[in-house]
């Protein structure tokens, strides 16, 4: 069994992180799982509960559709694991999740690199950050996740492996929402909804 404090390993050993795709999730404060589907534009009638682990059988090797969300609560935070897509780390999605005096917390990378961290609240985007570069942010507040990067090393540098990096920063994910990514959700049931196509057409 992978240990569950080595996260980017458990992503690997569920096949989370998609030679092609990637991956992105995002994690949001104090929304139930109706409520971040509806500010993620998903088609609420697409709703079903199910598995990671039914969905991926179902889909065959997880050949979803684009714009395939599972979507569970985390402690008192919700989270947004997209199968297929980039719509949940979106600026403007983010932005979306926190209206309100909320949090947003995306991440994401692809097989090419663009490894980002987006941390949003009340409405706007606060700092986008590469974790492989932790120097390079962009943002009104640069300094927003300063608090929880006590310890972690984040710079991908030379003779270091890139899933170090990511390994830190879903480590700083969970400091923030205090519910980092487990095993206990993979394997939990979550519902699971389809934004539909052209739904963020134009937004960035």
């Amino acid at each position: 069994m992978t240990d569950d404090s080595n996260l980017y390993d458990l992503l690997d050993e569920y096949g989370l992180d998609n030679e092609d795709f990637g991956f992105r999730a995002a994690w949001c404060e104090g929304l139930t799982s109706e409520e971040t589907a509806r500010r993620l534009r998903a088609d609420l009638d697409s709703a079903y509960v199910s598995s990671l682990g039914e969905l991926m059988h179902k889909e065959g090797d997880s050949d979803f559709d684009e714009g395939a969300l599972l979507i569970g609560p985390a402690g008192f935070w919700t989270m947004i694991l997209q199968l297929n897509g980039l719509d949940c780390t979106r600026y403007s999605a983010l932005e979306a999740l926190s209206a309100g005096a909320g949090r947003a917390v995306g991440i994401g990378w692809s097989a090419n690199g663009d490894e980002r961290l987006i941390y949003a609240a009340d409405g706007r985007v606060l700092v986008s950050m590469d974790f492989t570069f932790p120097e390079d942010r962009s943002g009104p507040d640069r300094q927003a996740l300063d608090p929880y990067m006590e310890g972690l090393v984040l710079a991908y540098e030379e003779g270091a492996e890139v899933e170090e990096s990511i390994d830190a920063a879903l480590t700083l994910i969970g400091r923030i929402t205090g519910h980092p990514i487990d095993r206990g959700w993979i394997e939990a049931d979550h519902t699971f909804y389809v934004i539909p196509r052209n739904a963020w057409a134009f937004q960035s």
